[in-house]
């Protein structure tokens, strides 16, 4: 699986983020794209007018995104805009920011001086201290191993399963001397939280394989606490009327549901059931072209290139063409990869595999 950062590391990291980050709710007509040069090079930085000059700070790659799409202007245009004519850029950004009638502000999140994200004004922050304070201690108490986190610029991540519980699939092996070989399973489990719109917080039930290491997540399992308060009224206007006491211990509430979750996620029936359909899934053989078969599960979880090599690669020298064998190849591949949030990516990618019925599994290898 994707190695991040120490358990220690991680801590040192969210306390400094907790320290520099800083929110603003900025009306749109008091933003504007400006364009700024240094070191020979021109790129646009976003600008919080007020009456003394405002402020400005760069953007973060993921701002660029949110502004794009909630100024409705296609990503590929707004790209090239910003590398070839990052004038014309500012000009249609401010453009389309006067015109912004459906949103009248929006929060910006800053950190480290940049603007990380771009949300809306009813945007609920739940943050990752928050988070690791909550759901940290249960970990311990749980004698659960932490095997992999990280924070990313779009989410934080720990990884967890429980080495005392354990149990054997049978696999197919490739050496004539040995017909069959042992994978050791342990019930797993991903906790992750974005600040910045990238998704809800999330405990997911998981497999963490011995051995090979590989790691995957269930999609089927999953707790969700999105970041907007309006829903838990009726209104999306909600929680702009609460006060500091009441959001506060509404997110007490949400920590308490995590931390039970936590607890929870271990359920033997389930793990027992998730490791039943991976004993199955070995049964289940790859029947089509090898190649053609793993094109089209790249194109069916919309793998690049060199993502489907990779999962080609580990499923040859795997020499374990089943269901079971695709799983490990696109969980092993989760290691390759450079970028965390898509190596975990792959691991959900390796547990919607399993979750395949027998029909959509001879639909992939239809050939």
């Amino acid at each position: 699986m994707k190695q991040g950062r120490t358990l220690s590391q991680l801590a040192v990291e969210i306390e400094r983020q907790a320290e520099s980050k800083k929110d603003y709710i900025a009306p749109c007509a008091k933003m504007q794209l400006q364009v700024m040069e240094r070191d020979n090079a021109t790129f646009p930085v976003l600008a919080l007018l007020d009456g003394n000059g405002g402020q400005r700070f760069g953007m973060k790659d993921l701002a660029h995104d949110q502004l794009a799409a909630r100024l409705e202007i296609p990503r590929a245009y707004y790209d090239k805009m910003r590398v070839n004519a990052p004038a014309l850029l500012a000009g249609n950004v401010n453009h389309w920011l006067t015109k912004a009638e459906t949103e009248k502000a929006m929060m910006v999140r800053t950190l480290d001086g940049e603007v990380r994200a771009l949300l809306s004004n009813r945007y609920r922050p739940l943050d990752n201290q928050d988070l690791a304070e909550a759901v940290l201690p249960i970990i311990q108490e749980q004698n659960l191993y932490i095997v992999s986190c990280e924070l990313t610029e779009r989410r934080l991540y720990i990884k967890a399963f429980d080495k005392r519980i354990e149990r054997e699939i049978k696999r197919n092996g490739t050496d004539p001397a040995h017909t069959f070989l042992t994978d050791v399973i342990y019930p797993a489990l991903t906790i992750s939280n974005s600040e910045v719109g990238g998704g809800s917080v999330s405990v997911a039930a998981g497999l963490y394989t011995g051995g090979c290491t590989n790691f995957a997540s269930f999609a089927d399992s999953r707790m969700r606490k999105y970041h907007i308060g309006g829903k838990a009224a009726g209104s999306e206007e909600f929680y702009a009327l609460l006060s500091d006491d009441t959001k506060r211990i509404t997110d007490q509430a949400i920590w308490a549901q995590t931390r039970d979750v936590v607890r929870s996620a271990f359920e033997m029936a389930r793990f027992d059931e998730l490791v039943g359909r991976l004993q199955e899934a070995t049964e289940q053989k790859v029947t089509g072209d090898v190649v053609e078969v793993v094109q089209l599960a790249a194109k069916k979880f919309g793998m690049n290139d060199g993502e489907r090599s990779s999962v080609l690669k580990h499923l040859i020298e795997g020499g374990d063409l089943s269901q079971y064998g695709m799983f490990n190849a696109v969980t092993r591949t989760a290691e390759d990869l450079p970028d965390y949030d898509r190596a975990t990516q792959f691991e959900r990618f390796g547990g919607e595999i399993i979750e395949l019925s027998k029909h959509e599994w001879r639909t992939l290898q239809a050939v």
